[in-house]
């Protein structure tokens, strides 16, 4: 069963979410907002660090940063590419699918809970 405590603390990160994802794009407030939150969930990651990594573990971080890597590739060269119609970039994509406010604070979520999984390696 769920503690009030988990509940509470669960209600306050989707209001935040909610909070952070409706600040003007680009602003002070919305920078505020989003590192404020990154180093929050770096410190709760870094609290819970788990032991070295394993090589499979290893190995899945290399798959991940290659997959990354071609995604970085892929941006840069949608980018240099017009017109942006027929070659949109991976941020002009995202941000026609986060448009919706629940889709966009569950994405803030999705990267704050990233950034502590990260941050426990």
């Amino acid at each position: 069963m769920l503690s009030i405590r988990r509940v509470l603390v669960a209600l306050c990160l989707v209001a935040y979410a909610w909070w952070a994802t409706t600040r003007q794009p680009f602003s002070a407030t919305a920078t505020i907002a989003g590192v404020a939150a990154g180093l929050v969930a770096v410190g709760i990651g870094l609290r819970h660090r788990r032991p070295r990594p394993t090589i499979r573990m290893r190995t899945g971080i290399a798959i991940w940063l290659a997959l990354i890597a071609a995604l970085a590739i892929w941006e840069v060269a949608a980018f240099e590419q017009h017109p942006r119609s027929q070659h949109p970039t991976l941020s002009s994509m995202t941000n026609t699918a986060l448009t919706p406010e629940p889709v966009r604070a569950a994405a803030f979520i999705g990267w704050l809970a990233l950034g502590t999984a990260l941050a426990a390696l």
